[in-house]
C-alpha cells in the first residue's frame, strides 16, 4: 500500500471518527445533566440565570410528606423529628426536602439516546412510566414542578433546565474532549 493510499484512508476516516467522538461526549454530557438534575432535589435551589429561587413549601405539604405512608393519618417517625427539630410546618430549610417524597421523581430522571444517531440529540428528562399510586405518569408530576401549574397553585421549581444551562460549559468540554480522542486515534492505526 502507498503512502497516498493511506493518507487517503485517513482522511476519509475523518468524518466517521469526528462523528463518534460527537456522540460519545454527548453522552458523558447527558450523564452530568441528569446528575446536575438529580442533584437539586430536595435542596431549595436559589436562582440561576433566568431562572427564579425555588418557593418555600406550603406547611401543609410539608406535613402530609411526612404523615405515614400507612394512611394512618399519624406522623412519621421523620416527621415527629421534623417537629421536635423546627416545631412548625414548611420553615424554608432544606429539611422540607422540596420535591422529594418517595424519590420516584429522582428515579424517573434518565437519559434517552434514542436520537443520537439520526439526529446527535441526546435527550436528558423524565421517563414517562405510570405512578402505581395511580397519580398519572411521573414526567406529568415533573412537568407541573418544573414549569408550575397555576390552577393547582403549584409554583415553578425548575430543575431540569438550570441543571442544563449550568453544564452549557462541561457540555462543550466534554465533546471536545472526545472529538479530540477519537481523532487522534487515526494517527494510532485506530478506526
Amino acid at each position: 500500500m502507498s503512502e497516498f493510499d493511506a493518507l487517503l484512508r485517513a482522511l476519509q476516516s475523518i468524518p466517521g471518527a469526528a462523528d463518534n467522538g460527537i456522540k460519545k461526549g454527548l453522552k458523558r454530557a447527558a450523564v452530568i445533566v441528569m446528575g446536575r438534575a438529580k442533584n437539586k432535589l430536595g435542596t431549595y435551589q436559589g436562582s440561576s440565570g433566568s431562572f427564579n429561587a425555588w418557593a418555600k413549601l406550603n406547611p401543609e405539604t410539608v406535613r402530609k410528606k411526612h404523615l405515614s405512608k400507612s394512611g394512618s393519618g399519624r406522623l412519621s417517625k421523620a416527621g415527629k423529628a421534623y417537629l421536635q427539630k423546627h416545631s412548625s410546618w414548611g420553615t424554608g430549610t432544606n429539611d422540607d426536602a422540596p420535591l422529594v417524597d418517595t424519590g420516584h421523581l429522582r428515579q424517573a430522571i434518565t437519559t434517552d439516546y434514542s436520537d443520537l444517531d439520526s439526529h446527535r440529540v441526546a435527550y436528558v428528562g423524565v421517563a414517562a412510566g405510570r405512578n402505581t399510586a395511580g397519580k398519572g405518569s411521573p414526567s406529568d408530576y415533573a412537568a407541573k414542578h418544573e414549569f408550575g401549574d397555576v390552577s393547582r397553585r403549584i409554583p415553578a421549581r425548575p430543575y431540569l433546565r438550570p441543571a442544563l444551562e449550568e453544564s452549557r460549559a462541561q457540555i462543550k468540554e466534554e465533546v471536545s474532549k472526545a472529538l479530540v480522542q477519537e481523532l487522534r486515534g487515526l494517527g494510532r492505526g485506530g478506526l
